[in-house]
Order: structure tokens, then sequence, then C-alpha cells
């Protein structure tokens, strides 16, 4: 079963989209390997790809714990032999920094926009005689 689960930094993230006007998200995660000899921590830095509200939930600089499968294939940079590149294919994100959680503008079950709900709350007034009590 081709699963990875990283967990790391987000780092050169840039958002675009393809020819069929998917969403698209290319950036490197950078992932704590350990201290040199020196004491200074080491990276590794591991490239992924992610489509459609993937991108949505992440930005530059967040920590992530990413979810999906490796994808390797071969890229003809005009060498004698082709170089390999390994990245990941994203397929579920959860993030840790709490500023780059997209805002929530309907109810998961009905639909309904949430600032008119509010409202609608807010207008409501409950008196003693409407208790059964």
């Amino acid at each position: 079963m081709n699963t990875v689960n990283v967990s790391g930094k987000i780092l050169n993230l840039t958002k675009t989209g393809n020819s069929n006007g998917t969403k698209v998200v290319l950036g490197t995660i950078g992932i704590y390997r350990q201290k040199d000899e020196t004491g200074k921590a080491k990276y590794d830095n591991i490239s992924f790809i992610g489509y459609g509200k993937i991108g949505d939930f992440l930005n530059e600089g967040d920590s992530v714990a990413l979810t999906g499968n490796l994808n390797v294939y071969q890229k003809d940079v005009g060498l004698d032999y082709p170089i390999n590149v390994t990245q990941i294919n994203v397929t579920h994100v959860d993030n840790f920094s709490s500023q780059s959680k997209p805002a929530v503008k309907e109810h998961p079950s009905t639909g309904l926009d949430l600032d008119s709900i509010d409202k609608a709350v807010d207008e409501i007034n409950v008196t003693d005689d409407d208790l059964p009590f």
C-alpha cells in the first residue's frame, strides 16, 4: 500500500491551476531529521503536490501533517541520464497553525448561511411567559 504520513513546515508554496480549471498547489515540506555533530538541526525537504481544496488548508510557514501517496517520475534535465523526482501527492492535510484554516460560511448539514442564522438567533426574545414551568 502506497501511503506516507509526514509532518513539518511548509516551504516554497505556489498556488496555481491546471488547464481544466482545477486548483493545484505545489510546495516543499521541511521535515526535521536530527541534529548534526555541531548541534545544528538538519531537515529533509520533500516536494508535494495537492489538487482541489487541499490548497485551502496550506499556507507558507504553516506546521502541518500531510498524508498522501509517493509519486516518483523521471525528468529529463539535459544530462546524459534523467533524474528521479520524488514527491508526495497529498490527499489529506492536518494543519496545526490556526491562522490558515478557511472560514466556515455554511452550516455543514443544512448548507444555510451561518451569518444569517446568527442574526436570526440574536433576534429571538424569550420571556418568563414563554417557559412551560
